[in-house]
């Protein structure tokens, strides 16, 4: 960075030995993080925004401050050359350097989402039923001093967040990469045919061992009903699967693992110690669209066989494995309905967050749009759970 670029950054006041990972993902307050980056790769990445191209830059929150990170446009749907979202690499530049312990987040630009909140409040539920998911809190992004938007710092799944959720962390991760509908077809022996992609190994990239995930698929597909539980169990955690895609379709999102367009938005991870893998939910800026009464079945049993995913197909099949799902969708009903959990939980992210997206100079959505939202928001809250209980009782 430029000596007068580097002038501008205030000195550090607090000590990094007091801080730990969680005050970043500390959601009972509003955060502010700064970048200071040289104005020309700023246009750069803005003008660039479909590219990964890094750019150095120096981060600085809670009176820390980083020095020569590596920041790039990210995201799918979401990217943005107005309101870029953002992955910042702390040590992409110094394989040494984190942020307290930390080798990276995202920035989420939530282009998506005209709450901003639609993650956020996902991932709490998922912590809530005991599924791994990452953390998150809002931000307001200053870029060069310039208040650039309000933003979600996201957890990234990474070792340190296998640490914290696994018994062991040197697995084999995943991270799913939609690149056209699939819905777990098994399509031959080769491994090119899942990774890199739709698999995208993100641990042992250059020694992925793929074996267990063709083998995997290839059970989904060819292992006989009698006994499939126990043959596909050898290779999924099966629970954990039905759960997450509960609590999905819950939140009435679209676009996750039974996703109208083939599964989305999960990474998959496989301990080294064992052949079985875990799915991890990611991105839910789609979560909450469907409504207060989306159909809990919908994207299973009524639609089309060959649109339909097959591992959620196949063991909603097993009655055990069908009470389970609808066990999980009561619990979030139950949670979010007792003492007004979801309705608070909304009413407490919007006023954290309402003046910084009102402020925010590029959103996407005017600032009707961003009320409304919410209002939406607040209706699901009312009527979610009553809809769900009805329909689970109608459908068991």
């Amino acid at each position: 960075m430029s000596v007068a670029l580097g002038a501008l950054l205030p000195g550090s006041s607090a000590d990094a030995q007091t801080l730990t990972a969680d005050d970043l993902f500390n959601d009972g307050v509003l955060h502010e993080v700064r970048l200071y980056v040289y104005p020309r790769d700023w246009e750069t990445l803005k003008a660039n925004f479909q590219l990964n191209d890094h750019y150095p830059a120096h981060f600085v929150w809670n009176g820390q401050t980083l020095r020569q990170v590596g920041i790039r446009s990210r995201g799918v749907g979401s990217r943005s050359g107005v309101k870029p979202g953002l992955r910042v690499d702390f040590n992409r530049y110094d394989s040494t350097q984190t942020l307290l312990g930390l080798t990276s987040i995202v920035l989420r630009n939530n282009t998506q989402d005209p709450s901003s909140l639609h993650e956020r409040l996902s991932m709490k539920l998922f912590a809530q039923m005991g599924i791994p998911a990452p953390r998150t809190a809002h931000t307001r992004l200053y870029v060069n001093d310039q208040y650039v938007g309000l933003y979600l710092i996201v957890e990234q799944i990474d070792r340190r967040f296998l640490a914290r959720n696994f018994p062991e962390s040197d697995g084999y991760l995943y991270n799913y990469q939609w690149a056209s509908e699939y819905f777990f077809e098994y399509k031959g022996p080769a491994a090119s045919l899942y990774t890199p992609s739709p698999f995208e190994p993100e641990t042992h990239v250059n020694d992925p061992d793929p074996a267990p995930l063709v083998d995997m698929i290839r059970t989904i597909n060819e292992a006989p009903a009698d006994g499939f539980l126990a043959a596909v169990s050898a290779f999924v955690d099966v629970p954990g699967f039905v759960r997450q895609a509960a609590v999905e379709n819950f939140l009435a999102d679209n676009d996750g693992l039974l996703g109208y367009a083939g599964m989305n938005n999960f990474y998959l991870y496989r301990p080294r110690s064992s052949r079985v893998s875990t799915f991890i939910p990611w991105d839910k800026s789609e979560a909450f669209k469907g409504g207060p009464f989306h159909p809990l079945i919908w994207n299973i049993d009524d639609i089309p066989v060959s649109v339909r995913n097959r591992l959620m197909d196949r063991v909603m099949m097993i009655q055990e494995i069908r009470d389970l799902y609808f066990d999980t969708l009561l619990a979030c009903a139950a949670f979010a309905s007792a003492d007004g959990w979801l309705d608070q939980e909304i009413r407490r992210e919007y006023e954290q967050v309402r003046q910084a997206a009102v402020d925010d100079p590029v959103k996407p959505f005017t600032n009707d749009a961003f009320e409304s939202d919410i209002q939406q928001l607040l209706e699901f809250a009312r009527l979610r759970s009553a809809a769900v209980i009805q329909d689970v009782q109608r459908r068991r």
